[in-house]
């Protein structure tokens, strides 16, 4: 069940969870429709949003206890096909960074298996920090996300940061 209700309308983009308002996403009116990815660390979900509307919705599966996917607003400022993680040795398909401290959204093995047991078992099978999706969902998303797409990830915790 989605604790978070997605608002589009004049160029916000926000969220809503237990009645407060979270803005997610500001579009810059002068640049027209545009793309964002937001991202649901409590419901471990990633929707895809161009022109004002949900395009993909994708389950996801986010860092554990001590590696938490950090809640803020961030961009994809760099998009690597086919990379392999240099800390974990680890396949990281359709990699897209977001951080400086190298945190992406990428493809990962049993994504969808270990999403649901983070969102509803224990987080201790979660990432190390990263967003992970299947690797068609990764690879769709990939296609679909040119580089400086707004990524807003969001928790319950997250607040108002305008």
């Amino acid at each position: 069940m989605r604790r978070f209700q997605i608002l589009i309308q004049s160029g916000v983009i926000m969220i809503v969870s237990l009645g407060l308002m979270l803005t997610a996403f500001v579009e810059d009116s002068d640049a027209g429709p545009k793309k964002a990815i937001l991202v649901n660390v409590h419901d471990q979900v990633l929707y895809a949003v161009d022109d004002y509307k949900i395009v993909y919705e994708f389950d996801v599966i986010t860092g554990r206890p001590g590696k938490e996917t950090t809640a803020g607003k961030f961009a994809v400022f760099k998009k690597i096909e086919d990379y392999t993680s240099k800390k974990y040795k680890a396949p990281m398909p359709y990699t897209m960074f977001f951080s400086k401290d190298g945190k992406a959204v990428h493809g990962t093995k049993w994504a969808t298996l270990r999403s649901y047991l983070h969102a509803y078992l224990t987080e201790s099978v979660g990432s190390m920090g990263c967003v992970g999706l299947t690797e068609d969902d990764a690879r769709t998303l990939f296609g679909w996300t040119p580089v400086g797409t707004p990524v807003v990830i969001l928790d319950e915790a997250t607040e108002d940061r305008n």
